[in-house]
């Protein structure tokens, strides 16, 4: 049963790639009447005449195959170029099909290969170009301020040993997530993200004078001190997850699974009396096995502790005390670009496939768990809320504004 279905699916295609080409032949019929009268009955007032025929090429259900075309001549201009076979010959009419091959991680090559060499490896090239700027404009160019956001994750992603790209993703008060920009430059540093935020609040993620935002990064200090100079009243958070990292290759392997279960309940704490007291049980389980260690996680506490220090309901804790949302869209956009393996400054390229990649992983976004929490954030983050960022964290994010690139995540000590 299952060999007759796939015959009768392989003769259903034929039929239709049949039905096509008569569609195509019947066009061209009909352009050619048009331009010179019937066949054995010409207009004698139209300055066009058949020409016969000869071979042409058509791009016929994803693949180019040889056909027999009309031709039509002009009395004075020559040649008369047919509409209809100018459609049909074009490889642009694979563009959409091209374009998802590519977007889909598929290399020119290969695309190349799979429509059976109908499109060249520089045609295919030409059109990812085309439709990669296209969403560049819209990614760059769509407005921001239609949203309520509350929170921006900043991280960066490098693509080379001298090219990062920091990226910031949006969540508004619907707890809708979305790509906001993206800028790229030698390092993580602060004017790269300085310039980034800087183009974030021109459209329109700003404080609004009633509430604060929540900005949630990893430990890079160059990352704090840019936010500290755009969003002077922001809350930032810093993932636990890359301090939970950062611990766990400070500490033997045998203490690991205890340093395991006292995260987890510093995730999992609710609200600023909970999440200390978390905090202070991991803090004297980690004095005991490491100096170091205690010494810079004391150091970070107050950014460790920005979020629980909202008070707002734990079922958040997952969405904003990490940054895994960021990275894991810096993670599809990989998926996206695996196959690149130059990248080219001088021109755009960069940024076009920057774009294109950040919009496919953004097709799969999804609201964030218990968004019906969310008004509670928003509460808790108004000007009338008392700040969670004493004055001695502050100076120390701003004390490294000119550091060159993203240090140790959340364990690096502060001066």
């Amino acid at each position: 049963m299952q060999g007759e279905e796939r015959e009768a699916a392989k003769l259903f295609h034929q039929l239709l790639r049949q039905s096509v080409r008569a569609g195509l032949f019947a066009a061209m019929a009909e352009e050619v009447e048009a331009l010179c009268g019937p066949r054995y009955r010409p207009d004698h007032q139209s300055f066009c005449h058949r020409a016969g025929s000869e071979t042409g090429v058509a791009y016929l259900d994803g693949g180019k195959e040889a056909i027999r075309r009309p031709r039509v001549r002009h009395e004075t201009d020559g040649e008369v170029r047919l509409a209809t076979y100018e459609a049909a010959s074009s490889p642009m009419g694979l563009f959409d099909q091209v374009v998802a091959a590519v977007a889909q991680g598929l290399p020119v090559r290969g695309v190349e290969r799979a429509l059976d060499k109908a499109v060249s490896k520089s045609a295919v090239s030409r059109m990812w170009a085309e439709k990669s700027r296209e969403q560049l404009e819209l990614l760059r160019n769509r407005p921001l301020d239609d949203a309520d956001w509350l929170a921006v994750l900043i991280d960066g992603v490098w693509l080379t040993r001298e090219l990062c790209v920091v990226v910031a993703v949006g969540i508004d008060s619907e707890g809708r997530k979305r790509v906001l920009d993206f800028e790229q430059g030698p390092s993580e540093n602060t004017t790269v993200i300085a310039t980034l935020s800087g183009r974030l609040a021109q459209r329109g993620v700003k404080a609004d004078g009633q509430r604060r935002l929540l900005v949630l990064r990893d430990g890079s200090q160059a990352i704090a001190a840019a936010v500290k100079r755009m969003w002077p009243d922001a809350i930032q958070q810093e993932c636990l997850v890359h301090a939970h990292s950062n611990l766990r290759d400070k500490l033997r392997r045998r203490d690991r699974a205890d340093l395991d279960l006292r995260f987890k309940a510093l995730r999992e704490a609710q609200g600023a009396k909970a999440g200390e007291e978390a905090f202070e049980d991991l803090l004297d389980f980690v004095s005991e096995r490491n100096a170091a260690a205690s010494l810079a996680l004391r150091d970070r506490k107050e950014a460790l502790l920005a979020f629980h220090r909202l008070d707002v309901p734990s079922t958040l804790n997952i969405t904003f005390l990490s940054t895994n949302l960021i990275e894991n869209v810096l993670r599809n956009w990989r998926e996206a670009t695996g196959n690149v393996k130059r990248w080219n400054e001088k021109e755009d390229m960069v940024s076009r496939w920057m774009a294109s990649g950040l919009l496919w992983a953004e097709a799969g976004f999804r609201r964030i768990r218990h968004a019906e929490d969310l008004p509670r954030l928003a509460a808790a983050l108004s000007l009338s809320a008392p700040s969670s960022a004493p004055a001695d964290a502050v100076a120390s994010s701003c004390a490294a504004s000119d550091s060159a690139g993203k240090l140790e995540p959340c364990l690096s000590s502060t001066k």
